[in-house]
């Protein structure tokens, strides 16, 4: 099968799951108050901690790279228009500025601040955006607003801080956590608002991947939510010609979105993405990965896409956008290991299943199992070890080598432990097919037992 073939199958099968029914309705769960108690106490020492360990190795732990480089940027535009002809030196290195000319503008104005100020605004409210996300993602799974809502929201957002993912975005001053939360916000708006698509837009304009969001408001039938949010995204490309022209130009016009060599060497290990799984196992470049990658994407948007479909049409909404995060994160040429801060997402959607169905012991532990993968671990990175050696918070993915194309030679484990995220990532697509697989072989889903009242958002 070709891949114009495949690309054809695929619009096919959108255009089937547009038109099925729509959704079931989503029973209005409740949580106990109780579960309060165990939110306060998971949060309190997850956060206790992690306060401790970053006083305790500032240089490493709160010296955030990527942040310096977007105030950099901001800084520099207001005074050049070749902020994406420059680099942002660190010492030897060159660290290109590869947001979009929306993104610039907003770094531009807040680069008015001073950097320390907005190193500490950055970090405070990509901790309160988790907790903020852990809350709206509750409200997607049908969980009604209560004490016990924000237990759970507060647990999950306590664990979702001892993953690496989190901890490298935190580490690094990056703002996915945002990104993430302006998405789910989004989701949450009632179906009849007419802004609802306008946050996928933004987050699309600011940076490109969350624009497969669309993709999956497109193939459950919200044609309106779909144009808002098409409509915002080309608003804010045009806006970046208005205010930044000649930066806008260089990005859009020049080709510099598509070039993803500008953002890192697609076989470090931090990228975790199908090309980066496939650039490593094959030892290839960018360009001789290049058809294996896309074959790849195709055959992962063809049941990612279908799947997130079907969650939707069965009411189960938060599933239908983890499926869709999930290839997104898969599909994307560069997705560093921050990046994968859906992880506070997918940790909902488990801790859903798990308390709606009323999951055997053993279905906790295997979450668990699952959970401890992603884990930020007190080792000693491959690359810092030495005499001197200092254990730090960090993922299993960096105890495989790496750097200098080191990643090419991994054999047998390495493979495994240096592909981690990408390997759980289909797996839990894969899960959650057979999920929806065994409850379509069930009965219809029925009405739920307690009727909800007019819809409201769940944020």
């Amino acid at each position: 099968m070709t891949l114009m073939s495949a690309a054809r199958r695929l619009v096919d099968a959108a255009r089937i799951s547009a038109a099925a029914p729509g959704p079931v309705a989503r029973p209005v769960r409740r949580l106990t108050p109780a579960v309060l108690l165990l939110g306060l106490l998971v949060f309190g020492a997850a956060l206790t901690e992690y306060a401790r360990v970053v006083q305790a190795h500032p240089g490493r732990l709160w010296s955030p790279i990527d942040l310096h480089v977007y105030y950099w940027g901001g800084t520099t535009a207001r005074h050049s228009h070749d902020v994406y002809d420059l680099d942002y030196h660190l010492g030897r290195l060159g660290l290109p500025f590869t947001y979009t000319p929306f993104a610039l503008g907003v770094f531009k104005a807040l680069s008015h601040l001073d950097e320390h100020s907005l190193q500490w605004l950055v970090a405070c409210g990509s901790i309160s955006a988790l907790v903020a996300s852990t809350w709206v993602a509750w409200g997607l799974a049908g969980y009604r607003r209560g004490l016990g809502r924000l237990g759970a929201a507060l647990t999950v957002a306590g664990l979702a801080l001892w993953t690496e993912p989190i901890q490298q975005n935190l580490s690094f001053g990056q703002v996915n956590v945002f990104l993430m939360l302006v998405v789910l916000v989004d989701f949450a708006q009632p179906h009849r608002w007419w802004s609802k698509g306008v946050g996928i837009g933004l987050a699309a304009g600011f940076k490109l991947v969350p624009a497969i969001f669309i993709v999956h408001l497109l193939v459950t039938g919200r044609l309106r939510a779909a144009a808002v949010a098409t409509g915002t995204l080309v608003a804010t490309v045009v806006g970046g010609f208005v205010l930044l022209p000649q930066e806008a130009h260089r990005y859009w016009i020049d080709g510099l979105f598509a070039d993803s060599s500008r953002v890192g060497g697609i076989n470090y290990v931090g990228n975790q993405s199908l090309q980066g799984v496939l650039a490593r196992t094959l030892g290839l470049d960018a360009r001789g990965v290049e058809p294996y990658w896309l074959a790849a994407v195709l055959l992962a948007a063809a049941i990612a896409i279908p799947l997130a479909a079907r969650a939707y049409r069965r009411g189960e909404e938060l599933l239908g956008i983890a499926a869709t995060a999930l290839l997104g994160l898969l599909a994307s040429p560069i997705s560093w290991s921050h990046h994968w801060v859906w992880i506070a997402v997918f940790l909902t959607a488990g801790g859903y299943l798990l308390h709606s169905r009323r999951a055997p012991w053993w279905a906790w532990l295997t979450a668990l199992a699952v959970y401890l993968l992603w884990f930020a671990w007190p080792i000693v990175a491959h690359a810092d070890r030495g005499p001197h050696a200092v254990r730090l918070p960090a993922g299993l993915l960096w105890t495989v080598p790496y750097d200098n194309n080191a990643e090419n030679g991994w054999t047998g484990l390495q493979l495994v432990v240096g592909n981690l995220y990408p390997l759980l990532g289909v797996l839990l697509l894969a899960s959650l097919g057979v999920l929806l697989w065994i409850q379509g072989r069930g009965a219809e889903p029925r009405a739920p037992e307690v009727t909800p009242r007019r819809p409201t958002s769940a944020g």
